[in-house]
């Protein structure tokens, strides 16, 4: 007699690959100018590989863009502006910017 499968619970891992970064490890530029992101592997659940996600200058902005796209409007203006050094970070989630002009409040 046929069993039926069990529904898959809501605590099983997704199936296939995954990409997750890696908290504990920052991005950075290496000496060729490419960006380097830290990310984890993992196979239905499984840790296969610490690797890194290399990109170039503009396709690191091009995923920038898309990342703060799906947060919300406001969060590329702060991304854009620490990229361009105007804004520098003091911790986590806590940024500090520059103002343009004395007139802005």
């Amino acid at each position: 007699m046929p069993t039926n499968p069990k529904p898959p619970s809501a605590s099983s891992a997704p199936r296939g690959w995954r990409v997750d970064p890696i908290p504990s490890r920052a991005a950075y530029r290496d000496d060729a100018g490419n960006i380097r992101i830290p990310v984890w592997l993992s196979k239905n659940g499984e840790h296969a590989a610490d690797t890194e996600m290399v990109l170039l200058p503009s396709e690191a902005d091009l995923l920038a863009d898309h990342l703060a796209h799906a947060i919300g409007s406001g969060a590329r203006n702060i991304l854009h502006e620490i990229m361009q050094g105007t804004a520098s970070l003091h911790g986590p989630g806590v940024a500090l910017a520059q103002r343009d002009s004395p007139e802005r409040p």
